[in-house]
């Protein structure tokens, strides 16, 4: 299946803005984040970049839905999902 990734703010500069995956069929949030992370260099288990994936650190969207309010990591990708990573800024 096929999955579309879009990357905002600091996180955009290490793994890249954009990303077309393929995945198989039941793959999850989690698995799609270590995916990114093996397709992006990145070694550090369970973050993005310094982002720790499942914590506040990390605002994940799947078409538009926050994951927390669905499964967290562990919400399961359909063909055609886009997810869109990005950091939680504060405003002042």
């Amino acid at each position: 299946m096929k999955v579309t990734v879009r990357v905002f703010g600091d996180l955009a500069e290490v793994v890249g803005n954009r990303h077309e995956m393929d995945l198989d069929i039941g793959t999850d949030v989690k698995g799609l984040a270590k995916k990114i992370a093996e397709k992006t260099g990145q070694h550090r288990q369970g973050y993005l970049g310094e982002y720790r994936v499942g914590g506040n650190e990390l605002a994940i969207m799947v078409n538009g839905r926050n994951i927390d309010l669905m499964e967290g990591i562990r919400t399961t990708l359909k063909d055609g999902d886009e997810v869109v990573l990005l950091i939680p800024t504060m405003g002042g």
